[in-house]
């Protein structure tokens, strides 16, 4: 009997620890490397491991949900306006969770509107997430597009509605 409460106390203490690395992992910006299978909330796409435009938003109750580009996480975060404690975005240059409200984001840029040079880990015709202006002008630069702070980004896709897409279910957002 003393064996089986060690071993629980042991399997409550793993769990314990490995939920303890998830929140670290997630508050040192390293939840870009989400867990394969993780479906988008919004369309239903495949959230790619090491996505370039993965964004989480964390609930009051602890829970998170997970977009695969800033548009999705953006719209999902408006109908869950209340519930949000916070929210976070996957900065193209460092592939680090950053704060959402704080980052700038490109619209319209080449790697997401041309399909010659659309790259993978990007969904479609999505804005592009930066932790400073100063990035995202750079990047503006090179691929074209319009920079946006926060607000601004969430005007711009005012209007669009949530749905799923009827994409092959062995696919993801990209290349």
């Amino acid at each position: 009997m003393r064996f089986v409460k060690i071993l629980i106390s042991l399997f409550i203490l793993s769990a314990f620890i490995n939920y303890a690395s998830a929140v670290d992992a997630v508050e040192d910006g390293q939840g870009a490397e989400m867990q394969s299978g993780m479906k988008c909330e919004v369309c239903g796409m495949n959230v790619m491991k090491g996505g370039k435009g993965n964004f989480v938003i964390e609930l009051k109750d602890g829970s998170t949900k997970n977009t695969d580009s800033p548009d999705c996480g953006m719209l999902l975060r408006g109908n869950l306006s209340d519930n949000v404690k916070s929210a976070k975005v996957t900065d193209y240059n460092t592939k680090e969770l950053v704060d959402a409200d704080s980052s700038y984001y490109v619209k319209g840029a080449d790697i997401t509107t041309r399909k010659d040079k659309l790259e993978k880990g990007l969904m479609p015709n999505s804005m592009v997430a930066f932790s400073t202006k100063e990035k995202a002008e750079a990047f503006q630069k090179e691929h074209g597009g319009e920079v946006l702070n926060y607000e601004a980004a969430v005007k711009s896709i005012s209007g669009k509605k949530m749905k799923k897409h009827g994409h092959d279910e062995k696919k993801s957002h990209g290349m």
